[in-house]
């Protein structure tokens, strides 16, 4: 089921269904040789394809205008992540100053908290970052591929989007995770 809650497969097949649908309303009234009957049930097939189209494309339109948000199930899962790796020190930095990215990022230095143990604060500065990104010194290192793949995933099975990237000012232990406005 989470692939009809991704917003561009709905807007896809939204377009496809909104296409066929009206291409066999217009090839309905071009052609002849059908019955009355069946001239009402493809009309009526054809119709409900069309609108079926519309409103999945509205569905998609509104998955993108939701505010990102982690539920406390989401917000464990995310912890769990995070207590994988004792050693690291976490930062976490707000760059927008609305209240989506900044709820966003209150929940995630609470998962840092319960997760590591570690008394943590928000810091917010000035950005123009988009998404969430876990950034460390050197993404390929070993600490690197599996922050990426634990805490990053834990961050996408929420429907949060993340990317990892490189920060060479940060040691080696270090992750900093930005949250930056809805991309």
């Amino acid at each position: 089921m989470m692939l009809l809650s991704d917003p561009s497969i709905l807007d896809s097949l939204g377009i496809l269904l909104a296409a066929v649908g009206g291409s066999g309303l217009v090839a309905l009234f071009i052609s002849q040789p059908l019955r009355p009957a069946m001239k009402r049930v493809v009309a009526s097939t054809c119709a409900v394809m069309a609108v079926a189209g519309a409103l999945l494309m509205v569905q998609a339109g509104l998955l993108r205008d939701a505010d990102r948000n982690l539920n406390p199930a989401q917000q464990a899962e995310l912890a769990k992540a995070m207590s994988r790796f004792p050693d690291v020190r976490f930062e976490v930095v707000a760059v927008r100053n609305d209240a989506e990215t900044l709820s966003l990022a209150s929940k995630v230095v609470d998962a840092v908290k319960t997760g590591t143990g570690a008394a943590l604060t928000l810091e917010a500065r000035p950005g123009e970052q988009k998404g969430v990104s876990l950034m460390l010194r050197d993404r390929q290192s070993e600490l690197g591929r599996a922050v990426g793949a634990t805490i990053g995933r834990a961050f996408m099975a929420a429907r949060v989007a993340s990317i990892t990237d490189d920060e060479p000012e940060l040691d080696d232990r270090t992750v900093r995770i930005i949250v930056g406005e809805k991309p």
